[in-house]
């Protein structure tokens, strides 16, 4: 499912949701005016957290000053041409190396009491 706010030049695909006796994985690509984010979120099964009501997002950012010609079409490609769930993001770090593009990467943790 693709996504276009016009107002702020921002660009959102939706790549894949899974779940497994875990968890539940969700993996979106997005673009703003500078950036393009890739980031896979994993929100754990109440019971199987290791800290009750924790949720993760596995991120990367790459400015688009860096990007060598690479374009969001196309990561958007590799990205649905790549086997989810597991692997993805690890596959795209190692795609932007071998192509000697800077990016930025992390893991965001955070509480949510509704869980």
């Amino acid at each position: 499912m693709k996504q276009i706010n016009n107002q702020s030049e921002e660009r959102s695909d939706f790549i894949s949701d899974f779940k497994n006796q875990i968890a539940r994985y969700t993996d979106t690509l997005s673009e703003t005016s500078d950036e393009i984010r890739y980031a896979e979120h994993i929100v754990p099964h109440k019971g199987k957290e290791i800290i009750p009501g924790m949720e993760y997002e596995d991120y990367i950012d790459i400015k688009k000053k860096n990007l060598k010609g690479l374009t969001y079409d196309q990561i958007l490609l590799f990205l649905k041409n790549t086997t989810p769930p597991n692997g993805r993001i690890k596959k795209f770090k190692n795609f932007l190396s071998s192509k000697d593009i800077y990016f930025e990467s992390g893991l965001w943790t955070w509480h949510n009491k509704d869980l």
